[in-house]
């Protein structure tokens, strides 16, 4: 399913940010706090897009594929957003 392929990229993304960012540490004035930041925005931003994506697939009834769709549909657009960001994050 495409929602859950763009689903593990994202997350992964996010791992290679965070593996980019421990390379190159010695640059990172504030590297502690950057990676709990990023960490603490990653779990927010996951919570807020469920919740997002939710919103916009309930207004048709839960038990069809039509809500399926339009869940899955608002998760891979913001996950594809949040990928781009994750890849283009400059900390140098």
């Amino acid at each position: 399913e495409q929602s859950e392929k763009i689903s593990k990229e994202y997350n992964k993304s996010f791992q290679d940010l965070l593996t980019r960012i421990k390379k190159e540490k010695k640059y990172v004035e504030n590297f502690i706090t950057l990676n709990k930041e990023l960490n603490a925005s990653k779990e927010k931003w996951d919570e807020w897009v469920k919740l997002e994506c939710s919103s916009e697939a309930d207004v048709y009834p839960k038990d069809t594929n039509f809500h399926s769709s339009i869940f899955d549909i608002c998760m891979i657009k913001n996950h594809s957003s949040r990928i781009d960001y994750y890849r283009k994050f400059k900390f140098d």
